[in-house]
């Protein structure tokens, strides 16, 4: 049902931009098994802060049958009240639920196996878990595509390319986002409308 709903999701994108009449989005474009994924920190810094969330759907793109993953990390600080506003995570949450960086990356990991990662801002979310993937001795090689530079490309000169904003011009419900596995939602359809315009994929 989730990849209907994207779909669907996605031809209204692909309207809204193009201003004219609806076209199919073209899924033959999309790589047949890919990955979805999504993650909040602490801050901005791979150096300096840490994931908090991660969120991945696998995708089968000529399924409606997909898996899903979702974590939430317990970081080694406090979480700021400024993240909290953003991300609707407390420090509760993380006490309750969270689990460690390195069994939550291993987690991911076996999750994602060496399919395609598809990020909205792959050089953020890239980077923050390519350094929690060396926590635990580890590699990402996966090939990566970054929606975020799709978008840039397919419709430049919008006014805001923020994941939220491309949403909401398409007519999705962006409410929750900020969320991992919310925002991997919006990435998909992002993606897959982008795609369709630029009549590729990166």
């Amino acid at each position: 049902m989730l990849w209907i709903v994207l779909i669907i999701a996605a031809v209204v994108l692909v309207y809204y931009f193009l201003r004219r009449k609806p076209q199919k989005a073209d899924i033959s474009l999309l790589p047949e098994h890919f990955v979805v994924v999504d993650i909040e920190t602490t801050g901005l810094d791979p150096e300096k802060h840490e994931i908090i969330e991660i969120g991945a759907v696998k995708v089968n793109r000529d399924s409606n049958f997909h898996t899903t993953l979702s974590a939430l990390v317990k970081p080694s600080k406090k979480v700021s009240k400024k993240i909290t506003e953003l991300t609707g995570i407390t420090d509760e949450m993380l006490d309750r639920d969270g689990e460690g960086i390195e069994s939550a990356m291993n987690g991911f990991l076996e999750f994602i196996g060496d399919h395609r990662l598809v990020y909205y801002n792959a050089p953020f979310d890239h980077t923050f878990l390519t350094k929690a993937a060396s926590l635990v001795g580890r590699k990402i090689e996966n090939p990566v595509s970054c929606a975020l530079d799709m978008s840039r490309r397919a419709w430049p000169g919008l006014k805001s390319y923020k994941l939220a904003s491309l949403a909401g011009m398409g007519g999705l419900d962006t409410n929750g986002n900020h969320r991992a596995l919310k925002d991997c939602e919006l990435t998909m359809t992002v993606y897959a409308a982008a795609a369709t315009k630029l009549g590729r994929i990166s």
